[in-house]
């Protein structure tokens, strides 16, 4: 079971929205819209998501910690 984790765009270019969908096998299994509205901060923490192969069931759980705790 492959996991990936990609960052998607939203929004518009006037007023860009970031989030992180998770594929399981190439297949979208997740989506949370509307992380951030900096691709940067986006990037890096799908990167990280990856780096530490998150197991799905804390995807939401580490995605809430950056949206209350972090700054990346």
């Amino acid at each position: 079971m492959e996991l990936k984790y990609i960052t998607i765009s939203e929004g518009t270019p006037a007023s860009p929205s970031y989030g992180i969908s998770l594929l399981i096998g190439g297949m979208p299994q997740q989506t949370i819209p509307g992380i951030t509205n900096r691709k940067a901060d986006a990037d890096a923490l799908t990167a990280l998501l990856n780096e530490l192969e998150v197991e799905p069931c804390h995807f939401e759980d580490v995605i809430e910690d950056f949206m209350t705790d972090f700054s990346i």
